[in-house]
């Protein structure tokens, strides 16, 4: 016969789930994800509590319903993509989407790692509430004038994901990394990293369409990622051009998309439509 063996208070507190979801609530998402790996309960109890996957940033949480309320970044993510979250400061500059600021792309092993495909990062949402309407701001001048297109994407009915939006980021090519300007705007009733005007009052350009064109887009659309450049007929025209000089985001995203096709991972696209374009020559 089996000794019998008494349990302290604590230990049994420990098998009540009511007792131990209460606990979880307090850990940070580092412990919490951590804690899945104790025991098969214990991971079973985080992955079917709907308020532990919310805490982790897997189920959307629309508890808030006043839009001018802040969106809550996924704590994990903004540390680990610094620069996809930007600043909710209000300041005059407009911090700018790198690469070389990821921490994990410091030796292809630990990129390698971080990238694989089934990478718990992939599936978290990137905010509480979670941002569902998607966008893009293109710009370009020239030699002629300035150029703009506005494209928006389905809405993202479970909220955006991080995976989503890194391939959205990847996506776009060498010559964006090279010599383009790259940010990620919030909008809403509560804009962040976002300018009131896309382009300052200038005697050489009419600018109001242009800014009328970004108001209205900031207010209807949850996250914009805009890109500017300046296109001259002197540039070098690629990577095989002797003046060609790669960038330090360039080199970088060589990296990723290398380890992306030696971990054999084909980016998923998100379709864009674009709705809205525009044209204002120098004056």
């Amino acid at each position: 016969m089996q000794p019998h063996v008494k349990q302290t208070a604590s230990t049994r507190a420990l098998v009540l789930p009511e007792i131990v979801t209460s606990i979880m609530h307090q850990m940070d998402m580092r412990t919490l994800i951590t804690t899945q790996r104790v025991c098969r309960a214990w991971s079973n109890l985080i992955q079917t509590s709907h308020s532990l996957q919310k805490a982790l940033f897997l189920v959307p949480d629309h508890t808030s319903k006043d839009p001018s309320n802040p969106r809550i970044y996924n704590p994990l993510l903004a540390e680990t993509f610094p620069s996809f979250f930007p600043s909710t400061i209000d300041n005059d500059s407009i911090p700018k989407t790198t690469l070389t600021t990821l921490p994990f792309t410091s030796n292809h092993k630990t990129l390698k790692t971080h990238l694989r495909p089934e990478a718990s990062w992939r599936h978290m949402l990137t905010t509480q509430p979670p941002l569902h309407t998607i966008g893009r701001f293109i710009m370009g001048s020239g030699m002629m004038g300035q150029t703009w297109h506005q494209q928006k994407a389905l809405p993202q009915k479970n909220g955006l994901r991080m995976g989503t939006l890194f391939e959205m980021i990847i996506q776009l090519d060498r010559y964006m990394w090279n010599n383009c300007e790259i940010w990620i705007s919030l909008g809403g009733a509560v804009p962040v990293n976002a300018p009131a005007e896309m382009k300052k009052p200038s005697i050489y350009l009419d600018v109001d369409r242009i800014n009328s064109d970004w108001e209205g887009m900031l207010r209807e659309t949850d996250l914009v990622l805009v890109t500017g450049g300046h296109v001259d007929c002197t540039d070098p025209e690629g990577p095989e051009d002797p003046e060609w000089v790669k960038s330090e985001d360039e080199l970088v995203w060589e990296e990723i998309c290398a380890c992306h096709e030696e971990l054999g991972i084909t980016m998923d696209d998100l379709p864009m439509e674009k709705y809205n374009e525009g044209w204002a020559g120098w004056n």
